[in-house]
């Protein structure tokens, strides 16, 4: 089902299903840390006014936030990269593990990762937002087929047949699909 990894920040595994949520969060912490060290550095170094003299409490908490805001920072970068890296190359984090340690990492043949398996195909405005995506398959995306799925493409078939009296043209058909891009 496409898994990269169980990610233990989260308690949660990330997939296909959930890359972009993932994704995104890791987007939205990293411009969060960025921020604060901005809005950090820039009372700590740039107060020219006489009533910036930080207070010996106050001096420590900037200093806590600061080490904290670059640890999170580095952290956030860290595994922007490492997703990134897995969507480029389409190689997910365990598989890469897996492949470094036995050497074969260079033996890849997987391909890149389609953005649109990752953020769906509705309009692109909608990638930065956290709601879930719409895929053209849905089975490819996710490497599976769901049991209800094939009883419901199976009651679907019947029907045309039985209806129709021999198999639906495929050629020129329009396939309505739900919410989650699964035929119905």
């Amino acid at each position: 089902s496409r898994m990269d990894h169980h990610c233990p920040w989260m308690n949660n595994c990330v997939g296909a299903g959930n890359l972009k949520h993932f994704l995104l969060f890791l987007i939205y912490t990293w411009t969060c840390s960025v921020f604060c060290l901005t809005l950090l550095a820039w009372n700590y170094f740039f107060c020219a006014d006489d009533g910036c003299i930080f207070q010996i409490v106050l001096l420590q908490l900037v200093r806590i936030m600061s080490i904290l805001s670059i640890g999170t920072f580095l952290f956030t970068s860290s595994m922007l990269m490492n997703v990134i890296y897995g969507i480029l190359t389409g190689v997910g984090t365990i598989d890469r593990l897996k492949k470094k340690a036995n050497n074969t990492l260079n033996e890849s043949d997987e391909e890149p990762i389609p953005l649109t398996n990752v953020f769906g195909i509705g309009p692109k405005w909608t990638w930065c937002l956290p709601i879930d995506p719409v895929f053209h398959d849905y089975d490819v995306v996710m490497g599976y087929s769901t049991p209800q799925r094939l009883l419901r493409e199976q009651m679907r078939d019947t029907s045309h047949n039985v209806k129709g009296g021999g198999s639906p043209s495929i050629v020129g058909s329009t396939v309505t699909r739900d919410s989650y891009g699964m035929p119905v």
